[in-house]
This record gives structure tokens, C-alpha cells and sequence, in this order.
């Protein structure tokens, strides 16, 4: 819930007040977006597309719940919509389009299906993982990142999460137990692990 004076601030329309909100709530769109789309181009576009949405409505948030669930609702509505627009508007293979036998299309036009099959592969492996970082607490997908990605020792991570190395270990532990409830749970396996 927003203190009044900042609510007013957004509501009337200050620019300052607005950019300090999509600076606070622009990692937990970020996360969203990720998990609702293929792709982090369509992902970033989503973001960027939710905010500026949020800003043209910015004089109707009344307030009752935290802007970053009224960002994060305007973000899947308007996902929602995406996915309408793309039902209409199917997707014809290919392989439907009868040529005639003689037309003969240059090789340069051939792609290597096993290719794109591991490329789609690998990005459903991503988007499953970023979909369960964006379900665990915040804590727990910091300290996931920073020793999985970032590769930070458990001291650097002690240090910079003002915390004991003990402390750290305890949260990597309980985080890389919920991440995998989270995947188990994604990939429909929830019963194996309970």
C-alpha cells in the first residue's frame, strides 16, 4: 500500500514519482513477462509495453493494491490480449501449401529442423526455469542467482547480503529445494517429490 503523499504524486501525473515505480517494480515485470512469453525479446516488449500502458492510466490507480500488482495485471491483460490477436490470425505451415511438382525452391530456402527443434528446446528449458525463479520468494531467487549465475563465493555472498556464510548456505539450501518443488510443480511432477 502507497503512503498518500506518493499515491497523489502518481495520480496527478508526476513523472519522478512514476520512473521511481518502474525502477522499484521493473525486475518483478521483468520476471512476469519472462514466464508469459517465448522469448526475452518478446518478454522485454512486454515489459516495456506494460509500463507504458501503466503510465497512460497512471490518474485511474486508485491505490488499493501495490503498483506492482496493478502494473503486473495491466501486463497480463494485456497479454491476454496478444494471445486473442493470435488466435485469429493462425499460423500456416508450410507443409499445407501444395506447390506443383515442377516448381523446384532453391536449397537457400531449406532449414535444418533438428536445429531449430533443440534451439525451441533449449528456450522452453529457460522460460521453465525463469517461470520457477519468478515463483520463489525474492530471497531465495537472489541467492540462486548469485552463486548459480553471478558465481559468487558463499563469503562474497555473506558480504554482500549482510548475512553469516552460515546464514547464506541455509537460504541456497532451502532455495535450490523450493526451485525444485517449483520445476516439479511446472513440469506437472509434483507428486515424485512430496
Amino acid at each position: 500500500m502507497l503512503d498518500k503523499d506518493l499515491l497523489e504524486s502518481l495520480r496527478s501525473g508526476d513523472r519522478a514519482a512514476f520512473e521511481a515505480m518502474v525502477r522499484e517494480y521493473w525486475e518483478v515485470a521483468s520476471r512476469r513477462a519472462s514466464s508469459l512469453t517465448r522469448s526475452w525479446q518478446d518478454a522485454e516488449d512486454l515489459v516495456q509495453e506494460s509500463f507504458t500502458r501503466a503510465w497512460s492510466r497512471v490518474k485511474e490507480f486508485r491505490g488499493d493494491a501495490s503498483f506492482g500488482t496493478w502494473v503486473l495485471r495491466i501486463m497480463e491483460n494485456y497479454h491476454i490480449d496478444l494471445q486473442r490477436k493470435r488466435q485469429r490470425y493462425p499460423v500456416v505451415s508450410l507443409d499445407a501449401l501444395r506447390l506443383p511438382d515442377k516448381a523446384k525452391l532453391p536449397e537457400s530456402l531449406f532449414v535444418d529442423l533438428s536445429a531449430l527443434e533443440k534451439k525451441w528446446e533449449i528456450e522452453d528449458l529457460r522460460r521453465c526455469i525463469e517461470d520457477a525463479l519468478a515463483r520463489l520468494p525474492d530471497v531465495y531467487g537472489k541467492v540462486i542467482m548469485l552463486r548459480d549465475v553471478h558465481k559468487l563465493s558463499y563469503e562474497e555472498m555473506a558480504e554482500l547480503m549482510a548475512c553469516s556464510v552460515e546464514g547464506i548456505r541455509c537460504k541456497l539450501y532451502r532455495a535450490r529445494r523450493q526451485m525444485k518443488i517449483e520445476l516439479a510443480r511446472l513440469l506437472g511432477q509434483y507428486e515424485i517429490i512430496i
